[in-house]
Order: C-alpha cells, then sequence, then structure tokens
C-alpha cells in the first residue's frame, strides 16, 4: 500500500515497506513487528515505513499472528527551529505516542473494529524522536498517524533557522545567485535574496524561490559596485529568518600589494592578496615610469597569478610606483587613475638603494664636554648625495680589543656640509677611549670607518 504525507514543502510518496537493518533512510520510521502487545522478545520483522497509514484484516506479515500482536514505528530526525505541530492518530484497538519518551496521546483499549482518533497540538523543535506504539488484539489492525507544523500567524511565532548558501556572481547578466541551501523546516515557504550596498544598512528583497536555488531578478546595476547580500528563509506564517551576510565583489578588489627588491638581481617582486572569485579573469601590473617628459602608467603585463617579477630596475635611489588591476570574466577592469593613489589597497610605493656608498669614510673628533666626551662625526660629500639613515658611533678602552657599538646619532642636514654631535656620558676616572665612526645606510650597508681618535677623561 502506498501513502503520501505532506512533508516540508513537497508531496513525498511512501513506497512499499521495505525490509530493513537497523538505519532506515532520514525521516522515514524503522518499523518492528513483535507477537505480543507488550513489544518485548526477538521482533519478528524490522523494516522502514515512509508512512504511518495501515489496514491489515489479518496477519500483517508471514509468521505474525492475527490477533495479539504489535507494532511499533519510530523515527529521529531534525525539525529545524521547531514549532508549533500537531500530532494526529486514528487506530483501532490500542495506540500510543511519544514524543522524546514522553507519552503525549494515550488510547490503550480495545475498540474491535471501529477506528478512534486522538489529537494533541504541542511544540517541537530541533533533533527529536517520535515513537508510536500500536497493539492488536482482535479484528482488523488499523493505524494511521501524521504530525504536521501549524502554520496560522497567530500561533507559529518561532523563526526558521538561518539558511547556508553556496554564491556565484555571473559578470555578463550582473546578477547573483544563492545555491545549495539545506533547510530542515518543514513548513518553509520560500527562500527570500536580499541585498544592500557596501556601506548601507537598508536591506531590498531582490529575488525569491520556492527551491533551493534564488537568483535575483533584476541585474546589478554596473559590474564594480559591491554588494552584501544575504537569503532568507520564510515560513508559511511568514516568519523570516536572519541570514549569513556574504559580499559579492563584482569586480575582485586587489588588496594589500606588497613590493621587495633584490640587490643582486636588480628586480622587483610583486606580491598581492589573491582572490578566489570564479569570475577573476586576469591581473594586469603596472608601473608609473616616465613617459614623454612626464609620468604615466605603463602595462608591464597579465597573470593569473599573486606574484609578479619585474625586468631589473636600477637601484637609483629613487621611489617607484606600481599598481595592479583585475579584470573579470566580462572584461572589466579595475579603474586606473591617471595620478598616484598612496591610499590606494592595489597600489605600492616603493623606495629603492641608491647603490651608492661612499668610498671616503667621514670624519671624526672628539673633545671634552661636561658630562664626558664630545663625538662630532662630519661628512663632507655633498648633501644631495647623502641617503644614510644615521652615524654609527663605537668605542673601546685603550689597550683592549673589542669594539662598543651602542651609539648612533642622527645627522643635520640643514646645509651643504652634514654634522652629527652628541656627548657621551663617561666617569670622570681618568681611563682613555678610542672612538670611530661610519656612516649607516640600512640594508646593512656602511661606509667606511672614520680614523681612529682617542681622548682621555680627566679625573674628578
Amino acid at each position: 500500500m502506498a501513502a503520501t504525507l505532506l512533508l516540508g514543502s513537497q508531496l513525498a510518496t511512501a513506497p512499499h515497506a521495505a525490509a530493513a537493518d537497523d538505519s532506515c533512510p532520514r525521516n522515514t520510521f524503522k518499523r518492528t513487528f513483535y507477537k505480543n502487545t507488550s513489544f518485548s522478545g526477538t521482533p519478528v520483522r524490522t523494516d522502514c515505513d515512509g508512512v504511518i497509514d495501515q489496514s491489515w484484516p489479518g496477519s500483517p506479515v508471514a509468521g505474525m499472528p492475527s490477533d495479539d500482536f504489535g507494532v511499533r514505528w519510530e523515527m529521529t530526525r531534525d525539525f529545524g527551529s521547531g514549532g508549533p505541530f500537531t500530532l494526529a492518530v486514528s487506530a483501532t484497538d490500542g495506540v500510543r505516542v511519544y514524543v522524546d519518551g514522553v507519552r503525549k496521546i494515550d488510547l490503550w483499549k480495545n475498540t474491535g473494529d471501529t477506528a478512534r482518533p486522538g489529537v494533541v497540538n504541542l511544540t517541537i523543535g530541533g533533533h527529536s524522536t517520535i515513537r508510536v506504539d500500536y497493539a492488536n488484539w482482535s479484528g482488523a489492525a488499523k493505524a494511521k498517524f501524521a504530525y504536521v507544523p501549524r502554520t496560522s500567524p497567530k500561533i507559529d511565532k518561532t523563526r526558521p533557522q538561518i539558511p547556508y548558501a553556496d554564491w556565484s556572481y555571473d559578470p555578463r547578466t550582473r546578477k547573483t545567485t544563492a545555491s545549495g541551501m539545506s533547510n530542515t523546516e518543514m513548513d518553509l515557504a520560500e527562500y527570500a535574496l536580499y541585498r544592500r550596498p557596501v556601506g548601507v544598512y537598508t536591506w531590498t528583497k531582490v529575488g525569491s524561490s520556492s527551491v533551493d536555488r534564488v537568483t535575483q531578478t533584476n541585474p546589478n546595476p554596473d559590474d564594480r559596485t559591491p554588494f552584501v547580500y544575504e537569503v532568507r528563509a520564510v515560513d508559511r506564517a511568514g516568519n523570516m529568518s536572519g541570514g549569513m551576510d556574504k559580499r559579492i565583489s563584482p569586480l575582485p578588489a586587489v588588496e594589500r600589494v606588497r613590493g621587495s627588491y633584490d640587490q643582486t638581481t636588480g628586480k622587483v617582486k610583486l606580491r598581492w592578496a589573491k582572490s578566489y572569485e570564479p569570475h577573476l579573469d586576469h591581473y594586469t601590473v603596472l608601473a608609473h615610469e616616465k613617459v614623454d617628459g612626464g609620468h604615466a602608467w605603463v602595462p608591464l603585463g597579465t597573470t593569473t597569478e599573486d606574484v609578479w617579477l619585474t625586468d631589473p630596475v636600477p637601484a637609483d635611489g629613487q621611489v617607484r610606483h606600481y599598481r595592479v588591476l583585475a579584470t573579470n570574466t566580462a572584461g572589466t577592469t579595475t579603474l586606473s587613475p591617471a595620478g598616484l593613489d598612496p591610499d590606494a589597497d592595489n597600489e605600492v610605493a616603493l623606495p629603492l638603494p641608491d647603490g651608492y656608498i661612499p668610498v671616503q669614510p667621514v670624519s671624526l673628533s672628539l673633545d671634552h664636554c661636561p658630562s664626558g666626551v664630545q663625538v662630532t662625526v662630519t661628512d663632507g660629500m655633498p648633501r644631495v648625495l647623502h641617503d644614510y639613515i644615521s652615524f654609527d658611533i663605537e668605542r673601546r678602552e685603550l689597550g683592549t680589543s673589542t669594539w662598543k657599538w651602542d651609539m648612533n646619532i642622527s645627522p643635520r642636514q640643514d646645509s651643504e656640509i652634514t654634522t652629527a654631535v652628541m656627548c657621551e656620558r663617561l666617569p670622570s676616572d681618568g681611563r682613555t677611549y678610542e672612538y670611530r665612526a661610519r656612516a649607516d645606510f640600512g640594508d646593512n650597508e656602511h661606509s667606511p670607518y672614520s680614523e681612529t681618535r682617542s681622548i682621555t677623561v680627566p679625573r674628578a
């Protein structure tokens, strides 16, 4: 016998009961037959039943008596967010209905061939177990049971669970699709698609569907503006779930562009945060170069990776500017302003070393100061050639071999001759010290050391 029962938003046809082990398909009952009405001993048979709607004029299965037998149906399922349900049973003789082990319907007496109904309204939620025990003492054996959600807006106030979805964007149609939603709500009416611009918090409904795939009705206004989407579940009482925000960038973003310079090869390596949007087609790398007496963004090439290695560029001490653009599968590319934009995520300014290390050392002179030794460092090279960070000062006590480096001073660069002065505090104990200095250019580059100078600290 086949029967139908409303499950969720679809009519599911229950096939003839099939032999089964201890497990049955999702949301179907495991049915066991007993030769007694106490459900004791080894069952005669165990199978699966999609719908409880039976009428046996005699023995229900081979090996069973026509009277004084019991049948038990049991199922555990996910009711989603749950809510108000109606349990309805109609049976001859004895029937009991349990929810999570608690008896909800108890009609346990011999009625002969006359079936009688039992109905109860209750709340069910989450994973719950329903069990129906049926006892036939004599005569015809009839048993029918159903559980259905109550969908009146006055009764059902429970919001559906938030659906999870896979997202896709088609740059040719400029439409976003949510798909693959898995929802266990039995009273689901539709999935609703909402959208808002990034930075705006007012949602607009842009699509709906009664199946697990919903595409926005109208296209986006352009192929560059990013939007935030949510897909929400709506039940038949009109309750709506929340949603998980999903940002869709029709044009994949290029973020966190970084650059490094290899002084051995003279090449710049650029890296950025790779986009995994399926509608990304390629990246374009540009350099800000001198063109016809001015500067312009010049394309270096395209790639589908998140790294680019330039041709060798001179270590000239200049700042090199690079920009990375993204192009989607519809041919739309990131806007590229003519000028520089130091705050843009897809642009990087990379200072290069100048490749110049002076062959001549700095000059060093020593004198006394009120608290110790005054150290003066002077670089006689023209100021326009300077790109060092500071002067490093090293000292050792006369007669020892180990230099101590724990001092550096920043040069003054307000004149053609660069000078830096410091007073090192030392005890007045009559000891003699040696000093030397060099310019620090960063990246472990230094000028030669100055001549070593010595000075004796007077005794107090």
